[in-house]
């Protein structure tokens, strides 16, 4: 692999576990929040308390999965292109050669 590729990789991979990690640790605070605004949503800010309970938890495990999905991505692009790295070994591109 190229070095730039490596660079470009690891710099996504990076992204994608500090995106996955907010999520899965703040999903919590962002279920509430989006359970508030459904709520305020309702005819006279007014709805049955086992609704809300599972609008807030749907919310919740919402991104509680996409933050997981995307935690993982970004392991997995890490690994891939450690290893990837590794086996093949570092390159310079064809027009740095010269």
């Amino acid at each position: 692999m190229f070095k730039n590729h490596i660079t470009g990789l690891g710099i996504i991979s990076i992204i994608l576990a500090i995106i996955g990690l907010i999520l899965l640790f703040s999903s919590a605070s962002f279920g509430i929040s989006l359970g508030n605004s459904w709520l305020t949503g309702q005819v006279d800010g007014i709805a049955d308390t086992s609704n809300y309970v599972m609008v807030m938890e749907t919310y919740t495990n919402a991104f509680l999965i996409t933050g997981g999905i995307l935690f993982a991505a970004g392991l997995v692009t890490a690994i891939l292109t450690y290893f990837t790295a590794l086996f093949l070994g570092i390159k310079t591109p064809p027009e740095q050669e010269k």
